[in-house]
């Protein structure tokens, strides 16, 4: 991809964390000119804290997720680019959001990150333009706005980084019923304090991370926490005033008639049902296309095999996120800098195939992200990440398992040479 001559322009979308990954290292290569584009004015994307929820001073949707508690579900140390092991947090081992932010800050300076920013920008459109002849490289054409003044720019571009991140769009279940309900309706993406639901009952639907630490951060000031779901039963204490109860079939009024035929009442409904994946500024011709939050087609949940001149970083869910952006990244800049080729496309398009039983679990990776990255790592010719990552996000899943109230406080140690961790909650 590289054989031309002169500098490969690389646009990189979003100034959060996989974003700031992708600048870093085009920043160390000589052979990439960087330009990036945040339509906030600030570094950090999700991790970005505001109490403001529904739009921004800009009439854009506000982008955070975070809420005023949030805590990572990940002992900080694993959260850590394997490039920049700043965050050492040994008890608790997991940390605040605004300690992520900080932590983003402070790589952001370290490898001089910044400068590369178009800040207020927004993408609006990104569209395939193919070479006219073998000598010319295929190009992207990239329409940005500036949000403050509305000005739009089109711009050329060799290659082009998708980091728009993925906890955004929220997904909201059609439910039978649900206009009749009288109470307070939103999606995880708006919960900020819990206060502010003192004294209520709240059901929350959905009991996947977010649904959990949402429904033990709302028990400590609501009168009843319905934790309503529809997988086996947590096996963890959980406190006194939440009760689990089966998945939402339909709703009446207050009334929840919930799948096992049994009923509860509520006044707030939070929907804790997870994100969609959106790409609103893809043009069709750039070939990607999302059916039921299965992103295709994707080699190795990463490349656009129609232009693998394109790539979306942090698609794979159920992972340690920040070590596998630095995967990808380097991955794709083997790629781009003509160091590794990718198979013939029936490979790749065998890869992207779906693996799962339900289109919307097709990135869904869990135990298979070691693999995973490892896979990243050979073939791009790069380190593998250090054994301690894995150790630690088994050694805490277990612990999340049995003891959802306090395995945020565990205190997690790593052995000098890095091949064992210690992961313990003191009683």
């Amino acid at each position: 991809m590289a054989e031309q001559t002169g500098k490969i322009k690389v646009c990189v979308i979003g100034g959060g964390a996989a974003g700031l990954c992708a600048i870093r290292h085009l920043v160390g290569n000589s052979k990439f000119e960087t330009t990036a584009y945040e339509q906030m004015s600030k570094i950090g994307g999700t991790w970005v804290y505001t109490e403001q929820v529904g739009l921004d001073e800009n009439g854009l949707p506000i982008h955070s997720s975070m809420y005023q508690n949030l805590r990572t579900n990940l002992p900080a140390k694993i959260m850590n680019f394997p490039d920049y092991m700043t965050m050492d947090a040994q008890e608790p081992s997991c940390v605040s959001h605004q300690e992520v932010l900080n932590y983003l800050k402070n790589y952001t300076q370290q490898f001089d990150i910044r400068r590369h920013i178009h800040f207020n920008t927004r993408v609006e459109h990104v569209r395939f333009e193919p070479s006219e002849n073998s000598r010319n490289r295929d190009r992207w054409l990239v329409q940005v706005k500036n949000v403050k003044t509305n000005e739009t720019e089109n711009r050329y571009f060799d290659a082009i980084m998708v980091c728009n991140g993925h906890y955004f769009d929220p997904y909201i279940p059609n439910i039978p019923g649900i206009e009749s309900f009288p109470g307070l309706i939103l999606h995880s993406h708006a919960y900020r304090k819990p206060e502010e639901f003192s004294g209520k009952t709240v059901l929350v639907l959905g009991a996947a991370s977010s649904g959990i630490d949402i429904g033990i951060d709302l028990s400590n000031y609501t009168t009843r926490v319905y934790l309503s779901h529809n997988h086996d039963r947590l096996t963890s204490p959980l406190p006194s005033n939440m009760t689990q109860v089966a998945g939402v079939e339909s709703i009446y009024e207050n009334t929840f008639h919930l799948k096992d035929k049994s009923t509860v009442d509520a006044d707030v409904f939070i929907f804790c049902t997870g994100y969609k994946y959106s790409f609103p500024f893809l043009d069709e011709n750039c070939g990607i296309r999302v059916d039921d939050n299965y992103v295709i087609p994707l080699y190795k949940h990463l490349v656009n095999i129609e232009h693998p001149t394109m790539c979306i970083v942090g698609i794979p869910t159920l992972v340690v996120p920040f070590p596998m952006f630095h995967m990808q990244v380097q991955y794709f800049l083997a790629l781009l800098d003509g160091q590794i080729t990718l198979p013939a496309e029936n490979v790749m398009l065998e890869d992207s195939a779906l693996k799962t039983l339900k289109k919307r679990h097709a990135h869904k990776l869990m135990d298979q992200q070691w693999d995973y990255n490892d896979s990243l790592a050979i073939t791009g010719g790069f380190e593998r990440l250090p054994l301690f990552y894995k150790l630690g996000y088994t050694a805490l899943s277990v612990q999340r398992r049995t003891n959802l109230l306090r395995y945020k406080d565990s205190k997690f140690i790593v052995s000098k040479d890095g091949k064992s961790v210690e992961l313990t909650i003191q009683d």
